[in-house]
């Protein structure tokens, strides 16, 4: 179900969710955890017209993968639709509303990396309405193997944070090894102030030291 509008605006949607939020989410994981081996960032983003910050390319949650590859150099792997999201906000929101409704796997281009090479992956997605996106589903899926990993969240929300993002990857990877998530409203995610919170945050999981 559709969250409703915001202050007058359009119905909330895409990049945007109900509920209540602190401007930069933590999810504490276990604390006697470290990454182990080689990274991976493994990120889906949706750039054109979005909630709260006009037309945008990248996306907001692709604005945080850059920071985390730039900050360590890790490998990549952008989550991208065979069949693109429209650059309109609405139609967009028709689109996604029909595949969450639906119960839709979206499929995405290329070939996932072999995951035997890494022992942490960092996976991104933005919030809509309260959940992940249907196409991280179809990557969980298609990645029985992250279930051995260290696994840590990230993505970006406008209001009810990442909880669910996390949640979703513990219902399909429940003997992976999580650590500290963090979420980022899509408007943060432009401010001069966006790399350094994620450069602190990094630092406090142990990838930066």
């Amino acid at each position: 179900m559709i969250s409703g509008g915001c202050s007058g605006s359009r119905p909330e949607g895409p990049d945007a969710t109900s509920g209540a939020s602190t401007e930069n989410e933590e999810e504490k994981g276990s604390g006697s955890l470290s990454p182990e081996g080689k990274i991976l960032v493994v990120f889906f983003s949706r750039k054109g017209e979005n909630y709260n910050v006009g037309k945008v390319n990248p996306g907001n949650t692709a604005m945080m993968a850059n920071h985390i590859i730039g900050l360590t150099q890790a490998d990549s792997f952008e989550i991208i639709p065979v069949t693109p999201y429209p650059e309109s906000y609405d139609e967009t929101l028709s689109v996604a509303t029909n595949e969450k409704n639906s119960g839709a796997r979206p499929s995405f281009e290329g070939e996932v990396p072999d995951m035997e090479d890494y022992g942490t992956v960092l996976i991104g997605s933005p919030i809509w309405w309260a959940e992940p996106p249907m196409i991280m589903h179809t990557f969980c899926e298609a990645c029985p193997e992250l279930g051995s990993k260290v696994i840590i969240p990230f993505g970006s929300h406008e209001g009810s944070g990442i909880s669910s993002l996390t949640s979703m990857l513990k219902e399909y990877y429940p003997k992976a090894r999580f650590m500290e998530s963090f979420a980022m409203r899509g408007t943060e995610t432009r401010k001069s102030s966006a790399k350094d919170k994620i450069k602190e945050w990094l630092e406090d999981c142990k990838i930066l030291h």
